[in-house]
């Protein structure tokens, strides 16, 4: 038997966290080291199961996919990044390279934009030097997996949902795409570590580490700003043993935090827009996409066409009123039809409204391939069975769910009102992945052959409201 299952997997111990401090009533910690054994065996697992992700990751991205056309998104990250390496900011790289105008714009939130800037910088700018080095971030999505899952339940746990992560199609599959999922699903499980250590300990540091977890997730994807309240809220109310003015305060300084890393971008978009722009100037472009008979009728429906027939005078934030008010005109005149369309939507992005219909428009419209296109279909539906498993096994045990559920009605929100197209499931994947591997731990625990003598009764598990 390995060090790592020599832990006791007792409910007092699941709340070690992954530094060996147990969650005390108060919000303190009382001091429990993890074995050093333990900590070994753990980490040289994990460093196993990480280096097979990069591998896996690498073959998707030379041979796997291979013969990968960037075009559409994906460009325009790989040219973004060009334009920042060589110290033209953030313009429209199509603009610049096509015609060499300098047109502010701020179509995405910039975190991965600037992650391949640098990697642009030190020369490698090549689309396959962008592909493999959106490897590394998927890659440290799943040591982060890992993390979190011996953060919340065990070792076994941790190193279960790390290798999950590490073949788990509807992750590997975003590595070489040119697209920002990667560097979400490195940041999610840092957002889940930051929310579960805060919820350990009710301090003004976990909350500063919480916020700042947040403002970096929000730097990734224009729906993940949105995750903030849905994550934050749910958390403080279950701090129901601290007063509300102490709950206040650390809502305060979470958003404080969080305002640290998104305010310069919120700022500078401020500065350079004829109307005002916070995380994006394409809000409109996205509504305006889910907003024609194409996407509410027939096939298409709950996906996106190409609804936006002449472009809009002005600059990028002018356009974006522009189709933003198209966009909610069209609904507007169609609010009948809308719970319809807005469940097909909500449909797709969950695969149960014409799945086939989703998998072949992830093949081809999304640029996913066949293959991988179906793979991550079923390794999804393999996967959901034992999310949901692990989900009642941490409320079970007191821990809060909040925090895995949250990124998922996020999500379900930007779908139901834009289109469900399945890159938004980003955020959400690396969650689903963890409590899976949860799940599994449980049942491994609760049906192996024990030798061992039945161990006492465990000391009184700290009571935390779990929300």
């Amino acid at each position: 038997m390995s060090a790592a299952d020599q832990e006791v997997s007792s409910p007092t111990t699941d709340l070690v966290s992954a530094s060996g401090n147990e969650a005390s009533p108060g919000g303190g910690t009382e001091i429990h080291p993890r074995p050093l054994r333990a900590d070994r065996a753990f980490l040289l697992g994990l460093g196993i199961i990480v280096a097979g992700a990069l591998a896996v990751r690498v073959w998707w991205v030379l041979v796997g996919y291979s013969n990968y056309k960037v075009n559409g998104d994906a460009l325009f990250y790989h040219l973004q990044s060009l334009t920042l390496a060589d110290g033209k900011g953030f313009i429209d790289p199509f603009e610049w390279y096509d015609r060499g105008r300098e047109i502010q714009l701020a179509a995405n939130p910039p975190l991965y934009s600037i992650y391949l800037g640098v990697v642009s910088k030190l020369g490698f700018r090549s689309v396959d030097a962008h592909r493999l080095a959106s490897t590394l971030l998927g890659t440290g999505g799943v040591a982060m997996i890992g993390l979190v899952g011996r953060q919340i339940s065990s070792s076994r746990a941790g190193l279960i949902a790390a290798g999950i992560a590490a073949v788990y199609a509807n992750l590997w599959i975003n590595d070489g795409m040119l697209l920002a999922e990667p560097i979400t699903v490195l940041c999610m499980p840092i957002v889940l570590y930051a929310a579960y250590a805060f919820w350990q300990r009710r301090e003004v540091s976990r909350a500063i580490g919480f916020g700042l977890a947040l403002g970096l997730a929000a730097l990734t994807r224009g729906e993940v700003v949105f995750l903030a309240p849905i994550i934050v809220l749910p958390l403080l109310y279950g701090m129901r043993e601290l007063a509300i003015v102490e709950r206040l305060k650390l809502l305060v300084v979470t958003a404080l935090a969080m305002m640290i890393l998104v305010g310069p971008w919120v700022g500078y978009n401020l500065t350079r827009f004829e109307e005002p722009v916070f995380m994006t100037d394409h809000w409109g472009t996205v509504l305006k996409a889910a907003s024609c008979d194409e996407a509410w009728y027939g096939d298409y429906r709950g996906w996106y066409w190409f609804c936006q027939k002449t472009q809009p005078p002005g600059d990028y934030s002018e356009r974006d009123l522009v189709l933003r008010q198209e966009a909610f005109d069209y609904t507007k005149a169609r609010l009948g039809d809308l719970p319809g369309v807005a469940a097909a939507r909500v449909g797709r992005l969950w695969e149960v409204y014409h799945p086939h219909q989703t998998i072949k428009y992830n093949a081809t419209w999304e640029g996913r391939t066949w293959g991988a296109s179906i793979a991550a279909f079923w390794s999804y539906w393999a996967l959901l069975p034992f999310a949901i498993g692990g989900l009642v096994v941490l409320k079970r045990r007191g821990r809060p769910i909040s925090p895995i559920i949250a990124p998922a009605i996020t999500v379900t929100i930007a779908a139901a009102t834009t289109y469900g197209v399945l890159r938004y499931r980003a955020s959400v994947e690396p969650g689903f992945v963890i409590v899976a591997g949860v799940a599994l731990d449980a049942i491994w625990t609760r049906f192996r052959p024990s030798t061992k003598p039945p161990s006492p009764d465990p000391a009184p598990e700290p009571q935390h409201a779990a929300t």
